[in-house]
């Protein structure tokens, strides 16, 4: 019986850090792509005034 509940905890543990690398990379993903709109709105703006 006590095995089982190690396993069990074991398990949830395992899917808890799965779940927190998961948000994790979405956030880095939504940070990137949030970099990647300011830089181009900047380099946009730029482009436009060396004109």
């Amino acid at each position: 019986m006590k095995q089982e509940f190690i396993k069990q905890t074991d398990i949830d543990e395992y899917i808890s850090k799965n779940y927190e690398e998961i948000e994790q990379e979405k956030e880095q993903k939504f940070v990137n792509l949030m970099i990647e709109i300011v830089v181009s709105l900047t380099l946009k703006e730029l482009y436009e005034e060396g004109d």
